[in-house]
């Protein structure tokens, strides 16, 4: 007489729609097995070689109810009839991603890999089960890790590789979120996933102590510009010091900044290195000044000039190295800081990395 086995057993409740499902006749084989919806649905499933045991091949849906029929007959003779039911979790609210770079985006050498969640994951366990469900598939091989960081609207998750990307990579992130756990009755809303690639490598190099912008493309250096910084004299207008990455770019950007009694300043040819106001911009007003003293606020001032020939070959993940202030970028200084942490901490901030068992 064949015996039956079911993992998770059947009767059980509040499963998660990832949970594997696993139905095995002993000393017997499957002669018939189904598992419906509550529509009469048949799911997908597959069994093995010998009929033995049966796998499920889908998600399931959550608060629903799922019916297991069927029929086992023994090596020696005998049957045995199944029938039971599985009833998934019924989530407190679900939670949606986004993957940026943007799927079929072509993107500068330092840029990270976001994934953006709208509501911040706290537990550490399900942290680490967010990081499991995440697959990113790179050619050539390309050494990385996420991290949990500061961002501007709580804590997110970024991956980045350990040194700048290798121009033409290819990149896949497949982000199977739906069904996972996230915590305090939450849980993935749906599978996210981007494709994208690495082009050229162009690193702008500034340097507050010589006023200069270089921008090296490949290697070679591409163009040499008379620059101002930020005001070394104050620390509120100083340019930080460190690898930021472009994230965007505006023909015009109004600034405003109530502190120093400005606002609406018109910026052409705005490229944003950072949430907290850092751009290099066109600013005619100091074309004396380029090249030879530091007097903005923050940015990098460029002639119009300048500032559009920079503007028009410039791409998201760009990196752009500030060197020679005493302050240095930070968190405080917007999302895209993930430069500025070192590898051998960066690596530390992934829930997956040993420091942060939780068992």
């Amino acid at each position: 007489m064949p015996t039956v086995a079911a993992s998770p057993a059947l009767g059980t409740t509040g499963i998660a729609p990832r949970t594997p499902i696993t139905l095995s006749a002993r000393n017997g084989s499957w002669a018939s097995l189904t598992v419906t919806n509550a529509e009469g649905k048949q799911l997908k499933g597959s069994l093995n070689a010998a009929k033995t045991s049966w796998t499920l091949g889908e998600p399931l849906g959550y608060g629903a109810t799922y019916t297991v029929s069927g029929k086992a007959v023994g090596a020696n003779g005998g049957s045995r009839t199944v029938k039971g039911t599985y009833e998934t979790v019924t989530p407190d609210g679900q939670i949606d991603a986004s993957i940026s770079p943007d799927d079929g985006s072509t993107v500068g050498i330092a840029a990270p890999i976001l994934l953006s969640l709208d509501a911040e994951v706290t537990d550490q366990d399900a942290r680490a089960r967010i990081e499991k469900a995440i697959t990113v598939t790179t050619s050539p091989r390309t050494e990385g890790s996420w991290a949990w960081i500061q961002h501007d609207d709580g804590i997110g998750l970024d991956w980045r590789p350990k040194d700048y990307w290798k121009p033409g990579t290819k990149v896949t992130v497949t982000a199977n979120l739906y069904g996972v756990d996230f915590g305090d009755g939450m849980y993935g809303a749906q599978d996210v996933t981007s494709s994208f690639t690495i082009g050229r490598a162009e690193i702008t190099k500034g340097d507050i102590n010589t006023h200069r912008l270089k921008v090296y493309r490949d290697g070679k250096l591409v163009f040499d510009f008379p620059t101002s910084f930020g005001l070394e004299s104050d620390p509120g207008r100083v340019t930080h010091s460190g690898t930021y990455v472009v994230m965007s770019k505006e023909y015009l950007h109004l600034m405003s900044n109530p502190a120093y009694h400005y606002k609406n300043f018109p910026a052409y040819y705005a490229v944003r290195l950072s949430n907290n106001g850092t751009f290099i911009h066109a600013n005619d007003g100091t074309a004396g000044d380029q090249g030879y003293d530091n007097v903005t606020h923050g940015c990098a001032n460029l002639t119009t000039e300048n500032a559009k020939a920079f503007y028009d070959q410039t791409m998201y993940g760009d990196p752009v190295e500030i060197t020679g202030s005493d302050i240095p970028l930070s968190a405080a200084d917007g999302d895209i800081h993930d430069w500025a942490i070192p590898w051998s901490e960066w690596v530390t901030l992934s829930a997956l990395h040993p420091s942060n068992s939780t068992s």
